[in-house]
């Protein structure tokens, strides 16, 4: 019976991982020719051990040699369990602690100690060896495992190591997840007849047979032919398996280790990851603002530089020192893809030694500039990695980017939609616990943060047209909306709901709506005055648009006939139109209360029926002037058309 639970081999070269594994399985995992010639594991080696009560688990055999860290953090990356392998004969080595702290960093929490070669210690060396190893492990993620004797060569003490393996497979509940499909790729090979074979751990989700995925970061798109789990046929795999996929539509030349298999549109490229950062203890020295490391990422293993997010002054000095941590970036130098909650191991440049590692807490993640916005994010991680999991992963990504629709969540969220609707409807529900407020039909979500912002700008903006035009009642709230939606076009909030966010704004008093019933917005302490001076001078509109009787201006011509500037003229129509005085037709025309009774009167007066010839005759205007009015009417509801003519209705007899 298949079980979704991975083991892996660790410790120093030449200590007898492979020989274990092979006891273990029957299968020797070095199949690389060069491995064979030169006694020691280069790449990464899997195989199936079967337990004795018949769960099948899979076993990661993994390099020793210094050189080959890179593949060791590979292996270990999807590992549930460890088996730390220490030579009786040799005792602790170098890679051995290495091993260990790379195992601790990425989470492994269950394990044995395996003590090697006992056939080659008498019982003193192996009683020391034994020591050591418990002394090792004290205080370590794999404090108060059993460490077993165990001889590959005779067999002995090999059950007992199986038995262990079975004990700790009891003590560790399945893997709960909640993420899209997503397999860190290890291997690519072709195969004839078959094509592209990709394995991997799979670290999330689950993949079936005729699933369309994507490559990431180039993105490029696949199908899944067929699957194996140990060279058998399966229909689909979940995560904690090892998997082989056989991909159509994917070229090998374009596939590597370090890509990722991954539901399709459920994943990003990136180059800006915020995480959580532990300096190990044991690390030769902390780790500085913007220092250039190797980040090993599932089976990737890229250039970066790491970017505090708590600086201060001895904090560009010193960094974090060992034993330490905190909330960084992780700007790569190279896209590549990633999963939240993911582990991942830094590496100093040069020399190549492990300084830490933590844990991805925002994959798809925006650079923070200035100090602001670095406490910002700096709070943010730390309030996902106390309390990691859907709805926090959620509202994270909606504090960092601000304001989001649900489809610009969904794109962000590396869920199934499935999974990421039933987990959006209770994000709304309980959107306030999480710093957070819905708005819009579409119930998008803002940060409270977010919305404190765009609150201010918005007063700001009010007070500054208050300041321009104090004789208006408020700013239009569609013009207001759309200087809104500007901050928010990048999240996906439609431009309409805007409206909705100003709405709240006003619920909660921090604007007011406009006092003369328009569709518009005030500051809340707001009273509108029209001065002398300025009603004066809209009163001479007013009296130069009845003048020209029914051969009705444009602005440019009223500005001439007026001899005044045009931002003063603006200000004088907006104020008329906003006391409905005023309306502009089709074409610019100015159309004045006043002219719009004389013609209700003229319409009434006509005995033939009213036309656009009639009107035209009537009024000794042009037919498109004569139009224009008659269409104006038709949107007020004052007449009604039927043919060619059109009908006072009973609204408009009262007008006149």
């Amino acid at each position: 019976m298949e079980y979704p639970f991975i083991v892996g081999t660790a410790g120093h070269i030449d200590h007898g991982k492979t020989a274990l594994v092979r006891a273990l399985t029957g299968v020797d995992c070095d199949r690389l020719e060069e491995e064979k010639r030169r006694g020691i594991t280069i790449e990464l080696g899997f195989a199936p051990l079967c337990l004795a009560d018949g769960r099948m688990v899979s076993i990661v055999d993994v390099p020793g040699h210094e050189r080959f860290i890179r593949q060791m953090a590979a292996g270990a990356s999807g590992m549930d369990a460890g088996i730390l392998v220490i030579s009786a004969n040799e005792g602790v080595m170098p890679q051995t602690k290495e091993h260990l702290d790379i195992l601790s960093i990425l989470g492994v929490r269950f394990g044995l100690v395996a003590l090697t070669k006992k056939d080659l210690a008498d019982d003193e060396t192996l009683a020391l060896a034994a020591e050591e190893a418990a002394g090792l492990i004290r205080g370590t993620c794999l404090d108060g495992a059993a460490v077993i004797p165990v001889s590959a060569a005779s067999g002995e003490g090999v059950a007992e190591v199986a038995e262990e393996i079975g004990r700790i497979l009891d003590k560790i509940p399945p893997r709960k997840g909640f993420g899209a499909f997503f397999l860190p790729i290890d291997r690519v090979f072709s195969k004839k007849g078959f094509g592209s074979v990709v394995t991997g751990a799979l670290y999330q989700g689950a993949v079936h047979e005729g699933d369309e995925v994507e490559v990431m970061p180039a993105g490029v798109p696949a199908r899944v032919r067929s699957l194996q789990t140990h060279g058998a046929r399966t229909p689909e795999a979940r995560a904690g398996q090892r998997v082989a996929i056989n991909l159509s539509a994917a070229s090998q030349d374009g596939l590597e280790r370090g890509d990722a298999v991954c539901a399709k549109g459920a994943f990003l490229a990136t180059d800006c990851i915020s995480a959580h950062l532990e300096v190990l203890p044991s690390a030769p020295q902390g780790v500085n603002h913007w220092q250039r490391v190797r980040l090993h990422l599932g089976t990737a293993d890229v250039v970066a530089r790491i970017a505090l997010l708590r600086l201060g002054a001895a904090g560009r000095s010193k960094g974090y020192l060992p034993g330490t941590g905190g909330p960084v970036q992780l700007l790569t130098e190279s896209k590549i893809t990633a999963a939240a909650g993911q582990r991942f191991v830094i590496r100093f440049y040069s020399p190549l030694v492990t300084i830490g590692g933590g844990r991805i807490m925002l994959p798809n993640g925006l650079g923070a500039r200035g100090k602001a916005e670095r406490e910002a994010k700096a709070a943010l991680v730390e309030d996902l990695a106390a309390d990691f999991g859907p709805l926090s992963l959620l509202a994270a990504i909606v504090r960092d980017r601000g304001a989001l629709s649900p489809s610009g969540l969904f794109a962000l969220s590396q869920m199934d939609k499935g999974a990421f609707a039933g987990y959006a409807r209770e994000l709304a529900r309980e959107s306030e616990a999480y710093g957070l407020l819905t708005f819009g039909k579409a119930r998008n979500f803002i940060s409270r943060g977010a919305f404190d912002t765009a609150a201010r700008e918005v007063r700001r903006t009010l007070e500054k047209f208050h300041a321009v035009s104090p004789e208006l009642a408020g700013l239009d709230a569609e013009k207001l909306a759309a200087a809104l939606g500007g901050s928010f076009r990048s999240g996906g909030v439609p431009a309409g709901d805007c409206k909705e966010l100003l709405a709240l704004m006003a619920g909660r008093n921090i604007i007011a709506p406009a006092s003369t019933g328009k569709a518009g917005y005030r500051s809340a302490d707001f009273e509108r005055s029209a001065g002398g001076k300025f009603a004066a001078f809209a009163g001479r509109v007013k009296a130069a648009l009845a003048a020209a009787g029914f051969n009705l201006l444009k602005a440019p011509e009223l500005e001439a006939k007026l001899a005044v500037p045009p931002a003063g003229l603006k200000r004088a129509l907006a104020f008329l139109r906003e006391e409905g005085e005023l309306w502009t037709l089709e074409g610019g025309l100015l159309f004045s209360c006043e002219l719009r009774d004389k013609l209700l009167a003229l319409l009434a007066a006509m005995q033939d029926g009213i036309t656009v010839a009639a009107l035209r005759d009537a009024a000794g205007v042009n037919r498109k002037t004569a139009l224009s009015m008659l269409d104006f009417l038709d949107s007020q509801g004052l007449t009604r058309r039927e043919g060619d003519k059109r009908i006072l209705v009973k609204e408009a007899q009262a007008l006149r």
